[in-house]
């Protein structure tokens, strides 16, 4: 080497702390704090269960309102069923409904009640009645609903008395001569029933006002008294299916309307006169009562071969 030529500095060497990185790389970023990243772990398992409930609970609903849909299903179509009672059809045909059933004739106001045997149309005079004659509705005539004048019972253990269903709603009475039942739904369908037993008469109205049945003496001046339906309801909304039935009584062919606790005339000869309940029955399902009274006679119908008693 000449004396003119310097030596050439060898580089310095770069710490490696301080070494470029690749150009097309950015720098990795700090690690996040401790307690960020538990904070971050708790709420992305919070939002991953909450998700899973909520697809729960929207599958479990669907399946719980599929299956609630389907028990009322087979409920409906169990209570559909018929049970076989006797003798609860028409006895014959009353189904001469007027256009109009209340008419103004003289300064009196008169109520259809139905077809003579001649044909002719037969009232009832209900001027001084003590209701809104205005809300009766109905007016099919009398005896068009099958009241039950000749109560015809079973044994619970009986081929019809085996179809009743377990949950079935009936009145039992335990009597001096044996437990007895009546069936709610059959009540319903005939409004009243004319029963008996060693203690006396008694009547069985189904009040479709309350959906509930009373059992009222049925004696008016010592003698005994059948009663009949009249085809009409009394009630505000003029429907048939959610009145009180109003009934007449065949010795003085008044009317009557169930009133709670009493059955009041409202019109004709016994005007005013009320009759008390009488019997005080148990309001359970069919199970129940045949479980407390396995030895129970049921309500089945009624015996049509006899005539409909004249009073």
């Amino acid at each position: 080497m000449s004396p003119s030529e310097s030596p050439t500095p060898e580089p310095k060497s770069i710490a490696p702390e301080f070494a470029a990185s690749d150009p097309g790389e950015s720098p990795s970023p700090p690690p996040l704090p401790r307690g960020i990243r538990v904070v971050l772990r708790v709420m992305t398992t919070a939002l991953v269960v909450g998700a899973l409930a909520a697809l729960v609970w929207f599958v479990g609903r669907r399946a719980w309102n599929e299956y609630r849909d389907y028990q009322e299903a087979s409920r409906a179509a169990e209570d559909a069923a018929p049970v076989g009672y006797i003798g609860v059809n028409y006895r014959r045909s009353y189904h001469y409904k007027p256009a109009r059933f209340l008419l103004e004739e003289q300064g009196r106001t008169k109520l259809w009640v139905s077809k003579k045997e001649d044909g002719q149309p037969e009232f009832w005079d209900v001027t001084d009645a003590d209701i809104v004659v205005a809300r009766l509705s109905g007016g099919f005539g009398r005896d068009s609903v099958p009241g039950i004048d000749y109560p015809i019972f079973e044994a619970a253990d009986s081929e019809r008395g085996q179809r009743l269903r377990p949950r079935q709603v009936v009145y039992g009475l335990n009597l001096a001569e044996g437990p007895r039942g009546y069936p709610a739904d059959l009540l319903k369908k005939i409004e009243v029933v004319n029963d008996r037993d060693p203690q006396g008469q008694f009547a069985i109205v189904f009040d479709r006002s309350r959906n509930e049945a009373h059992f009222y003496a049925r004696t008016h001046d010592g003698r005994e008294v059948t009663f009949g339906t009249t085809g009409y309801a009394y009630g505000p909304t003029q429907s048939p299916e959610n009145g009180q039935p109003l009934l007449y009584d065949r010795t003085t062919r008044s009317l009557w309307l169930p009133e709670g606790k009493e059955l009041v005339c409202v019109s004709g000869q016994a005007k005013g006169t009320k009759l008390p309940e009488v019997r005080d029955p148990e309001r359970v399902t069919w199970s129940e009562w045949v479980a407390q009274h396995p030895r129970t006679r049921i309500l089945m119908g009624n015996d049509r071969d006899k005539a409909i008693p004249a009073r």
